[in-house]
């Protein structure tokens, strides 16, 4: 025949074990959120760098003009602190063709300084297109 024992209460028990856990859960969540702000970053200096070499890639004039490059870029960037550094370049592709490549870039800071999460990391994106000619190359056709 079994015995059942009655267990004395614990009192408190929760607690300690909510306090013991409560900072590995709050670190938990501040990583989840600066990880959101890092993803949530990426997508925004992604968009901006693709306007902007779409912009760019229309024609070659399009491609050689940077300060609208930057502003079409600064329209997608407007939100964001601190101002990301937006740079174009143009060269001649393997191809024959000439390309443009828009980087827009940004220093990123953590919400808070952990010490075994980074506190400062530099974005980037870059974004490589074709440039349009106006007139077809030779034998492309």
């Amino acid at each position: 025949m079994l015995v059942r024992r009655t267990q004395a209460p614990r009192h408190g028990a929760v607690a300690v074990e909510l306090a013991v856990l409560l900072p590995l859960l709050m670190f938990l969540a501040v990583i989840g959120v600066d990880y959101a702000r890092v993803f949530s970053r990426t997508l925004i200096l992604e968009t901006a760098s693709r306007n902007a070499a779409w912009y760019a890639c229309q024609d070659s004039t399009k491609a050689a003009d940077t300060a609208g490059i930057q502003a079409v870029a600064q329209k997608d960037l407007a939100d964001i602190t601190p101002t990301p550094t937006v740079t174009s370049s143009t060269y001649t592709g393997t191809d024959g063709f000439q390309h443009v490549k828009v980087t827009v870039s940004m220093t990123f800071n953590t919400v808070t300084n952990f010490p075994a999460v980074p506190y400062s990391s530099n974005l980037s994106r870059t974004t490589d297109f074709r440039v349009c000619p106006k007139t077809p190359k030779p034998g492309t056709f």
